[in-house]
């Protein structure tokens, strides 16, 4: 997968989770606390933001930040032993890598 198809997915489940919620850009945006504009640069896979943005993204959607990397015709079935398995070791993952950075960031 490309960064830029990837951006693309990331976009995409952005703005549907955002539209599921009934949300306009200008108030979602508002919500997170970046622009419109980034917003839509986001939104059109231009940007990613940063970590923070991502978190921040997907805390105010109410879902997990892996969940905006997915592509949209791929379902996660939470029925199988092994998708459980996936969906835990990249929630712990997500979770050590925002630790390492925050660590990083605090250090001086």
């Amino acid at each position: 997968m490309t960064e830029e198809t990837l951006k693309e997915i990331y976009g995409k489940n952005i703005k549907k989770f955002r539209e599921g919620k009934h949300l306009t850009q200008e108030k979602f945006a508002e919500s997170v606390g970046i622009s419109e504009k980034y917003l839509s640069a986001i939104e059109t896979g231009r940007n990613f933001g940063s970590l923070e943005t991502i978190v921040a993204l997907s805390n105010a959607l109410e879902v997990e930040p892996f969940e905006l990397f997915l592509p949209q015709n791929k379902k996660l079935s939470y029925d199988s032993r092994r998708t459980k398995i996936l969906v835990s070791r990249l929630k712990s993952g997500f979770c050590e890598l925002v630790d390492t950075v925050e660590d990083f960031l605090s250090e001086e």
